[in-house]
């Protein structure tokens, strides 16, 4: 198995060892100190318990022969028992007194009621020194004075070094193999993250990341695959239209080439030519407009961000748009009816929204026949901008209705047009944060509802 000394999982194994070495230091240092203060205080009660023995003897039995009673109380106690006087610096008792020992006792000085406990290193061993005062009429400043051999504390205490010491290298051991299966457990989300973006082919974003678990390298997954989809989604809708692109524009031109060709195939009259130049003419117009179009979808693909600082008159505004279109619907027959809600106001640009009201009329009269009727309504709903443009027009097959706002997508092929009007409308009122929707039935005509928030940022925001 190959090791990369700059993985991730290698340096999470590393600290999980050292935070693990660490805890183990903190918690020996605390079990030592724990354990070595326990042993003594077990040996300072037993030593306690002894004096006070002594004591009870001593004061019994008097002082006369006091240096026998101490010996007797050696025996009983199996512990060094003596007496030492601060003031003569005198030992009575027990002679065998390690130098050790002596130099403690003569720095000592008295305290009624004291007692005091030391752990010695002597050159007889170990031990643990106990002093109490002893209250003696006869001998002001005395201290009754123990000692027991501490060497199994010590004992202990290394044995319980060694154990640890010798469990070390296997902890080390252990926490090097538990980290490194931790790691591989908890980053197993992270190679399948990076095995499928070695399969994603640029052109093709099929591979998807599988999800292993819930957490936040879970969430990440998803929200990658979320983002695969629409790019993948993107990639789809921008090969189609070029696609769709392609062959719309190349009709024009196609139509173009072949006028012309045929003009000059031989010479003909000045009305002839007229009526040549007239159709390439139109076709220019045609192609013009679709290049107009094409232009601004791209600009609303590149997401640019916009200020909005200018505050429109929505109402007056559309009223205008209204009055320009009367001429036209006059002109087919067809009766424009105005339903606007007076002093709504937006934040916006001007040209998104002829772009809209555009668009959304001209489909209109285009589909409804002489003697119909249009209207087109402005109001406010819980907030928001309610724009309805409806027609009683030829309507919308149920097949067709859900394409109607795809690009380039006609019911009718020989129509007018290019597909690229409701797109329009739909990508200019998201970018107000707004919905459009389309409702219609064969024969009674149909109904574009377009709804965004009356209140607006001053920047264009994209989603």
């Amino acid at each position: 198995m190959k090791i990369h000394f700059n993985s991730i999982k290698l340096k999470q194994t590393v600290f999980y060892t050292v935070f693990l070495l660490l805890l183990l230091f903190i918690f020996h240092f605390i079990a030592y100190m724990l354990l070595t203060s326990g042993l003594y205080n077990n040996l300072s009660d037993s030593l306690l318990s002894d004096s006070e023995r002594a004591k009870e003897v001593i004061f019994n039995s008097g002082t006369d022969d006091i240096t026998s009673l101490l010996n007797e109380l050696k025996g009983d106690l199996d512990n060094q028992v003596f007496i030492y006087n601060v003031i003569s610096k005198v030992i009575t008792g027990d002679v065998n007194i390690s130098d050790e020992v002596k130099t403690k006792l003569s720095s000592m000085t008295y305290v009624s009621g004291a007692s005091f406990s030391y752990p010695m290193e002597t050159s007889n061993g170990r031990i643990l020194l106990y002093v109490t005062s002893l209250e003696l009429a006869t001998e002001p400043g005395s201290l009754l004075c123990l000692t027991r051999d501490a060497y199994y504390i010590h004992s202990i205490i290394d044995s319980y070094k060694r154990m640890l010491y010798g469990a070390v290298p296997i902890i080390i051991v252990l926490a090097l193999i538990s980290g490194f299966i931790i790691s591989s457990y908890f980053l197993r989300q992270v190679n399948a993250i990076t095995r499928t973006a070695d399969k994603i082919d640029p052109t093709n974003l099929i591979s998807r990341i599988p999800v292993k678990s819930a957490d936040e390298l879970g969430r990440l997954s998803m929200k990658l695959n979320s983002l695969f989809n629409q790019i993948y989604g993107f990639i789809n809708r921008q090969r189609q239209f070029t696609a769709d692109a392609s062959h719309d524009l190349r009709a024009p031109l196609t139509n173009i080439k072949a006028e012309t060709t045929l003009a000059l195939r031989k010479p003909r009259s000045t009305q002839e030519y007229k009526e040549v130049l007239k159709r390439i003419d139109r076709e220019t117009e045609h192609l013009n407009t679709m290049v107009d179009d094409l232009l601004t979808l791209a600009s609303m693909d590149t997401q640019p961000e916009r200020a909005r600082t200018l505050t429109i008159d929505l109402s007056g505004y559309i009223e205008g748009i209204l009055d320009v279109w009367e001429t036209q619907y006059a002109e087919k027959g067809v009766k424009l009816v105005s339903r606007i809600t007076p002093d709504i106001e937006i934040r916006g640009d001007l040209l998104h929204f002829n772009q809209i009201l555009d668009n959304l009329l001209k489909n209109a009269l285009e589909y409804t026949p002489a003697g119909g009727e249009v209207s087109c309504s402005l109001e406010i709903r819980d907030k928001d901008i309610v724009i309805i443009v409806s027609d009683t027009g030829i309507g919308i097959s149920e097949k067709d209705l859900p394409h109607v706002f795809d690009r380039f997508y006609k019911v009718d092929r020989d129509t007018p047009g290019n597909g690229l009007g409701l797109p329009i409308v739909e990508g200019t009122v998201k970018m107000y944060g707004g919905t459009v929707t389309a409702a219609s039935e064969l024969g009674k005509g149909s109904v574009f509802k377009v709804v965004m928030p009356a209140k607006q940022p001053y920047y264009i925001t994209f989603d």
